[in-house]
């Protein structure tokens, strides 16, 4: 008798996850494919896992338009950067793993991956220049550990952002001129510019209206 494939078991809703916490549920690259725009909610993949994030807090979606408004603001009067939402997807072509930055940057022409019936997909991103992830109590060992290793695997990537919620905190990693080096920098006061690029972030404006004391 033929062997039948056991789909993986997916949670209906979110509603049962802690703000900022993340479920792993084992699975192959391709179940993770067929799974892939069923849900109503994000899933990712990473080392045979299923990653799946919760709802994000209020503070965390400040965070998010208050960089995509000063990114915006910056790369829009320049003809060839895009700047990108978390719906679009950063692929890695050569390993299974298939993430959704909170914010990406594009130099140039979008390289998009395929879909998993082989075409070209509008929201599978393989060349961002820069991704930015604000951090969550949950998410953070992820973001820190695997997430962003894989991100450093990726040819075209300058700088990950790194950007914590409760605090003033900023760490960004740069590449050097040795492709798989890293310089990390780290920035604590309202009054640090953090430089990426020709890119300068004020980290007063980034936190602006912010409640750290949540």
């Amino acid at each position: 008798m033929e062997a039948v494939a056991v789909v993986p078991k997916l949670p209906t809703t979110l509603d049962d996850l802690e703000e900022g916490d993340i479920l792993r549920i084992p699975a192959t690259w391709d179940e993770y494919l067929d799974l892939a725009g069923e849900t109503d909610y994000t899933i990712q993949y990473l080392h045979d896992e299923i990653i799946i994030m919760s709802q994000a807090t209020v503070t965390h979606e400040q965070l998010v338009i208050r960089l995509g408004k000063l990114f915006a603001n910056y790369f829009d009067e320049l003809d060839d950067y895009l700047v990108l939402g978390s719906n679009v997807r950063i692929v890695m072509p050569d390993q299974p793993a298939d993430f959704q930055a909170d914010l990406s940057l594009v130099h140039g022409a979008p390289d998009f991956g395929l879909t998993p019936a082989g075409r070209e997909s509008r929201v599978r991103l393989t060349n961002p220049e820069i991704v930015v992830e604000v951090l969550s109590k949950g998410t953070r060992r992820f973001d820190l550990g695997p997430k962003l290793s894989v991100y450093q695997t990726v040819e075209s990537l300058k700088h990950v952002l790194l950007v914590e919620q409760n605090e003033v905190s900023v760490q960004v990693y740069s590449r050097t001129n040795h492709p798989d080096q890293w310089l990390l920098t780290r920035y604590h006061n309202l009054a640090d510019v953090v430089p990426m690029g020709d890119f300068a972030l004020p980290l007063t404006d980034l936190y602006r209206k912010i409640d750290l004391s949540a």
